[in-house]
């Protein structure tokens, strides 16, 4: 845990210590991965568009007052600006309406596992769960899978649901710390294109009653992942011979059978449990 993740923590974060380190960074303009490690404890916000300036005073946005009145900025309190690609925009609040850009800094990373998912999709409100666990657990893609089976997204995901969902991963990540958004697609995808799609993938379907993923990820050690997931009432025979055919690797949770929403989030959350031990974290 970076030092200024745990002053933002313990709520040292404004202590005379914080303010003079924070100085420090300002005045030396501290650069590479180190830089992006210190300046990740800073909460930071999505922008869909770059301001026109890097530096200077800018105006928020009404959503971006909407945060600092639940988080209760004070004046001095610093945050970062993450625009869709790039380097992060460093701020400092004065008030509700004016905020001043410092410039460029680093863009912080978390130590995550590239791991996808193809998931048959869940009825209704399940598909909130979904998108907002498989985003906290670390997720890098989220596919909707096309089955025999399948219920909803056998047509792709509708647009008003995207924009909802899009809303959803911006809001958990935020909220979670996590300063790349995953990727949605919203276009259906069967199961035999999924091999050229994610040629560098291990991609591991999950089955009931085979090993566990845990032991897969023990003995392999990939290093980016597919996992596959099926509709309520799980993959038919012919699914499953086709996988093994198409050399798709079967793993397991747990004993009880989960629902789409539980499983999902489970797996990735797993996969990146496996990889942080193997980096020492």
């Amino acid at each position: 845990m970076g030092l200024l993740r745990l002053w933002d923590m313990t709520g040292l974060w404004k202590s005379k210590p914080a303010l003079r380190l924070r100085a420090n960074l300002r005045r030396h303009h501290i650069r590479g991965s180190r830089a992006s490690n210190l300046w990740s404890g800073m909460r930071f916000f999505f922008l869909t568009t770059l301001p026109e300036n890097e530096t200077g005073p800018w105006h928020p946005s009404p959503e971006l007052r909407r945060h600092f009145k639940a988080l209760r900025f004070g004046p001095g309190e610093e945050f970062l600006l993450l625009p869709p690609g790039g380097e992060a925009i460093r701020v400092v609040f004065h008030s509700p309406d004016r905020i001043e850009l410092l410039g460029r800094a680093p863009r912080p990373q978390l130590p995550l596992l590239n791991v996808r998912l193809a998931t048959a999709w869940p009825k209704g409100s399940r598909g909130d769960d979904l998108v907002r666990r498989c985003a906290e657990s670390g997720v890098v893609q989220i596919l909707p899978l096309r089955c025999e089976r399948s219920v909803v997204g056998r047509q792709g995901l509708g647009a008003s649901r995207q924009q909802r969902w899009q809303k959803i991963l911006q809001e958990v990540c935020q909220q979670c710390g996590r300063p790349e958004l995953p990727l949605l697609s919203p276009d259906p995808v069967e199961l035999e294109a999924l091999p050229a799609l994610f040629p560098e993938h291990r991609i591991i379907a999950l089955v009931p009653g085979t090993w566990p993923l845990g032991m897969e990820l023990d003995l392999h050690r990939p290093d980016k992942v597919l996992l596959v997931i099926g509709p309520e009432g799980g993959f038919s025979p012919a699914e499953e011979a086709q996988m093994r055919d198409l050399g798709f690797h079967f793993a397991g949770l747990v004993p009880t059978i989960l629902r789409i929403e539980a499983a999902a989030p489970l797996a990735v959350g797993l996969c990146q449990h496996h990889f942080l031990m193997r980096q020492g974290h």
